[in-house]
């Protein structure tokens, strides 16, 4: 439906090597189907440690990274728990070579 922006992946941990081949084949054939929809993923993996060669990433529009740590939790932020995690603008990352955080206007 029109109304639905996209399809949101996580926990318990959707890249977990032994779920990383079912999210990836998921978030294929969901962007094959509607190239025109989001798919935001949220992991406790960091992009730069253990994603960025991975296919998913070619799917993914915003991966939400990085662990949940109680100790910096901040109920303030968006998308998010704590203050370690990041908002990342996959596609923009790609593109750059550097971690580019996602700015919500731009989808």
């Amino acid at each position: 439906k029109e109304f639905i922006e996209g399809l949101s992946i996580l926990g318990g941990e959707p890249l977990h090597p032994r779920n990383l081949d079912a999210s990836t084949k998921l978030a294929k054939i969901f962007k094959e189907k509607y190239p025109n929809k989001t798919i935001w993923v949220w992991s406790g993996y960091l992009f730069e440690d253990y994603l960025k060669d991975k296919e998913i990433s070619n799917y993914i529009d915003v991966l939400v990274d990085g662990r949940f740590e109680i100790d910096k939790k901040d109920l303030n932020l968006k998308w998010c728990g704590s203050s370690n995690q990041r908002v990342i603008d996959i596609k923009k990352t790609r593109k750059n070579g550097k971690i580019i955080l996602y700015e919500e206007e731009e989808y």
